[in-house]
């Protein structure tokens, strides 16, 4: 886009690819950037998959007072509260259609469920999940006994050639029943078909009473698409795929300080022009 966006109110950022570096940290530049919108009267909140405690940490250690969207928009929950704004789980006879039909053709999954993490065995996918986000998955054994439990989301984990196989595969099957997402190239996402960031972040703005047209959404991955589309200023990162640039309205140059190149251009440059600043 050519000019900065009006009115930037809310700002919704993915954490993983979008604000956090390789090394899962916050750049001083993103934090910077951040906080200067806050500074002006914007909205930060973080948009993410991953679940409520390990973003809330995140919000906590940038200083953000806003509910956190995890959980890819099942769960919408403030930092430090225990009860959730609005949580839109799995019903509890699909899930368990769904852990049968994994179980039985042996794919390796986490069942998020009352902020638990099961899994059937600790290996190398439950290893892996913990190094990234500090949540550690418990060992479940045979995951059929879960049947029952409305889980806020099951989580595939495989290749990125089995990902895509199986993105395509539960996004036809399971079409208007399932919310099949791409979070990472080793992630399939299944959630409820009302569980997607893009919901949460109209949920939010309706609950902060911000027209979506004042909202900034940014992003890297498919799970992040939907935002990105329905959000008045939609930014995807440089590393995103061709396709999904493509959708963007803004594409930063930076690698790892994305998030505060949008910002500063797109937010605070428009702010210092409505103040009669510098341009």
């Amino acid at each position: 886009m050519s000019e900065p966006a009006p009115d930037i109110r809310l700002i919704a950022v993915d954490l993983d690819h979008t604000l956090l570096d390789h090394d899962l940290r916050v750049p001083e530049r993103n934090r910077r950037a951040l906080a200067a919108a806050a500074e002006r009267g914007a909205t930060v909140t973080i948009a993410t998959g991953r679940t409520h405690e390990s973003a809330e940490r995140f919000a906590l250690e940038l200083g953000l007072d806003a509910p956190v969207i995890s959980y890819n928009g099942a769960m919408i929950r403030r930092p430090g509260e225990l009860e959730p704004m609005r949580h839109v789980p799995l019903p509890a006879d699909l899930a368990a259609e769904i852990v049968e039909r994994l179980v039985r053709e042996q794919i390796d999954f986490i069942y998020f469920h009352d902020n638990v993490l099961h899994a059937q065995r600790f290996d190398h996918w439950a290893w892996e999940y913990l190094e990234r986000t500090g949540d550690r998955p418990v060992v479940t054994g045979d995951m059929r006994r879960l049947a029952g439990a409305e889980p806020t989301k099951i989580l595939l984990m495989g290749s990125p050639e089995e990902t895509l196989e199986r993105y395509e595969l539960f996004a036809r099957e399971y079409r208007g029943r399932v919310y099949a997402t791409v979070s990472l190239p080793q992630y399939v996402e299944l959630l409820h078909p009302e569980a997607t960031k893009a919901g949460a972040l109209r949920w939010l703005a309706g609950h902060l009473g911000v027209p979506m047209k004042s909202t900034m959404a940014l992003g890297d991955s498919l799970n992040d698409l939907e935002m990105v589309q329905a959000a008045g200023v939609g930014v995807f990162m440089a590393a995103a795929d061709e396709k999904l640039r493509a959708q963007a309205d803004f594409v930063p140059d930076s690698a790892e300080g994305g998030v505060a190149e949008a910002v500063e251009r797109l937010v605070l440059a428009g702010a210092r022009r409505a103040d009669g600043g510098e341009s």
